[in-house]
Order: C-alpha cells, then structure tokens, then sequence
C-alpha cells in the first residue's frame, strides 16, 4: 500500500505550473513523480516502490537504468553526441543489427520519434509504388502527424481535415468481431473486406497496407495465425506494400525478434522503436536495400532526420540489441510471456469485470467489461479505479480503453513476474462494477 504522497502532491502541483496540457492519460490520472528506478521498479519520491508493468508502453526492455547501458551511453556522452556523420557507434550500430535484423530487410534509417518514422515509411511506399493511397485498420495507433494520424482511426475526432487517399478496415479483433464469427471458420471476412474497401474507395493508386502486427493501442489485440500473411497477399494483389507498424512489437517484445516472425509474414517494410533504444528516443525505417534505393526516397537529404542518427541514438541502439542478443532476452520474453499469460487466463472465470486475456511474449493485455455476455466494455471510471486501485498495491499497467496493458522489462524474472500477476489477480479478483 502506498504511503501518502504528499511529496508528489507538491512535485505535480509545481510542475503543472508550466507544463501544458495533453499528457498521456496514464500520467494524469497516476500522478507519478519518480526519484529512481531500477530494472522493473520505480521508486517515487514519495518513497513508494512500485513494479512497473507500464514500461513506457514498451519502451523499458532491458530495465530501468541497466548498467551496461548507461556506461554505454555516459561514454558516449565524452565523445560524440551531435552530428549525423559515420561515427563509431554507428559503425558498432551496423554490425549488431546484421545479425538481429530479419534476412530479407536489411537496411534501416534512424529518426527520433514514432510518428516521424512512420510519415518516412509512407514517404518511402510512395517512392517505391509511385502511387499514395493507403489502408489502416480501425483500433490501431501510427502517430499524431497528418499522415500517421489519418492512419490512425478513431482518434482523429476535431482534427480535421485530413489528407485524401486514407481508407480504414476493421482489424482481427477476434473477440470484438464487427461480422460475429470466429475463427478458424470465419475464413477471414475481415480481410475479404479490407480488398473490397481498397476496391470500392481506391481511384487506382494504392501504395500500402499499414498494420500492427499486435495492436498496442487497442489492448494487445493478437490477431489468429495467418492474418499478416492473408494482408500480404492482398497488398500483392494491388501491388502495393506491406507495412508492418513494430514500433511496439519490435525488438522482442513479443517472444520473437519481430512479431511478423511468428508467421510466415514478408511485410516490406517495417517500422520500429520503443524498445530498440532502451529507452534513448531513436525509431527507424527498415526495409530491403532495394526498397530503399527508390527515389525520391533514397535522394540526398530526402530521408535524413535532424537526430536519428545521432551518435547516442546510434549507440543506444547498439547497446540494447547486444544485450537483448546476449541475455537471451527474446527467449525470455516468450517463457515470461507465457507462465504471465496462463496464471491470468482464469481471470475470465475468476474476476466479474474481466472478459479476456490475451497477449504475445511480454505484450499482454486484460480487457474489462461491464457484462461478460454482451462484452460490453467497462465504463471509465470503473476502468481508472482498477488502474488506481493496482497501482496502490504495487503495479503500474498501461491502459487502452477498457483494457489493462501489461508491459515488463524483457529482462523480468520469474520471482518478480510472479509477485505482479498476484497483485494483479488479487486485485481483480476483489474488483466490482459500479453500483
């Protein structure tokens, strides 16, 4: 149970004097004012220690201030830190990610932030298709820039207008299907209804397909086996791309290296971040060198970003991905995963608000609702007291609408994991509905 907090209670009032408005959700509702942090645990100023299962929505994949990393990054600090010219670190970048990156997509371009990585990706399918139509899917994230954001359906309301030639289809959210079937035999309608979308709304110039392999934003959603693959197909029959969004799925997070790994999947390009930089703000572009070889993608200047390829983005992304290589951490990521992920299934049964659990590796979710047989979601008061109600008994979750977003260090073991999901089943367990 936490202590009072009222060291926090004059941090926040303080800092709110000045910040403006807009933060993520999480943060205001939590209030959190954190003084250290320590490979899965915050301590905030308070004196409180909490198990942090928000990670930053997947940022924290080695832990909080892992040693090799910041040694890494604080040697780096006396010797380069500004300037996009070949560097060592960028050299040592290079040499790890051969290794990491999947065989047939082997170039990558760095930049700082999710939603810039995401407009270069579109840059980069117009340069290759020479067409500008795209496809996302309803329930998925990409950014709040012009084109991520109209990538991005359902959270584009008072924003408007928004540029031509971006349609939306629903995503394979199983357990909300907008056509009520389930599969295996539902064959999947929703990807026969993504290729007439594209038929019914395309003037004849698509360039992609946009999606998440596992959408983040929605609650972990994990679509059935084949999914990436039926997309792929269906980007080919257009002759179009397939852009796989692994900003937060990338780099392990879900037991494999990439989640379109866990099929047999060939998006063309890919977009990462989060977890790469352990925490150093880097994302990127990564694709084939052919791919990348369009024009004008590939002219000079056309794809560079001001800090991408900073010598600390540079070796932030060196240090994390030989650690995750040498630690083992995307094995771990897929046995944590899995042991985290059948100690709740029974939450279904157990706990009166909870109407799923789902997730892959270490991107788990646990979705609310007000009724199990109507799946009505969970109203947002309900939903922000559980998140309270756990962060008081000493778990940190993300949130996405109705669902608890779970997203521990890579690097959790068995103890620590195990100490969260019984808070977390304790306290689910105990919760009611309004009223």
């Amino acid at each position: 149970m936490l202590r009072p907090r009222t060291a926090t209670e004059r941090h926040w009032a303080e800092e709110q004097e000045v910040i403006g408005p807009g933060l993520q959700a999480v943060m205001l509702l939590s209030r959190l004012c954190v003084a250290d942090a320590d490979g899965a645990v915050l301590t905030d100023i308070d004196g409180n220690r909490i198990i942090d299962f928000q990670g930053a929505g997947g940022v924290n994949s080695l832990g909080h201030a892992e040693p090799r990393f910041t040694a890494a990054l604080a040697e780096e600090l006396t010797r380069a830190t500004a300037g996009a010219f070949a560097t060592p670190a960028r050299l040592e970048m290079v040499r790890v990610l051969r290794d990491f990156l999947p065989d047939d997509l082997d170039t990558i371009q760095l930049y700082s932030g999710g939603t810039e990585a995401v407009e270069a990706a579109l840059r980069l399918a117009k340069s290759v298709t020479g067409k500008h139509e795209f496809l996302s899917f309803w329930g998925g994230f990409h950014g709040k820039t012009t084109g991520s954001l109209a990538l991005t359906a359902g959270a584009r309301s008072g924003l408007g207008p928004l540029p031509p030639g971006y349609f939306s289809a629903p995503y394979a959210n199983c357990y909300r299907c907008p056509f009520k079937l389930a599969p295996p035999g539902c064959g999947f309608a929703c990807v026969e209804h993504a290729r007439d979308v594209i038929k019914e709304n395309s003037t004849g110039a698509f360039a992609a397909i946009v999606v998440e392999p596992v959408q983040g934003r929605s609650g972990n959603v994990v679509p059935p086996p084949g999914y990436l693959t039926a997309l792929g197909e269906v980007a080919e029959e257009f002759d179009a791309l397939l852009i796989a969004d692994e900003m937060m799925t990338g780099f392990g997070r879900t037991g494999a290296a990439f989640a379109h790994q866990h099929e047999d999947a060939h998006p063309d390009v890919l977009t990462v971040g989060k977890g790469m930089g352990g925490g150093y703000p880097v994302t990127g572009v990564v694709a084939a060198g052919s791919t990348m070889a369009a024009a004008p993608f590939s002219d000079p200047s056309a794809s560079s970003s001001s800090f991408g390829a900073f010598p600390m983005a540079c070796r932030a992304v060196a240090t994390t991905t030989a650690i995750l290589t040498s630690d083992g951490l995307v094995g771990n990521a897929a046995e944590r995963g899995r042991e985290m992920l059948s100690q709740l299934l029974d939450l279904t049964e157990l706990a009166p608000l909870v109407g799923e659990v789902r997730g892959a590796g270490l991107a788990l979710g646990i979705e609310l609702v007000a009724d199990k047989e109507t799946r009505e979601p969970a109203p947002k008061s309900v939903v922000r007291r559980v998140y309270l109600d756990l962060m008081e008994a000493g778990v940190l979750v993300m949130l996405g609408g109705s669902t608890l977003r779970l997203y521990p260090p890579l690097s959790i073991g068995r103890e620590q994991a195990q100490a969260a999901v019984g808070i977390i089943r304790e306290t689910l367990i105990r919760a009611r509905g309004e009223g």
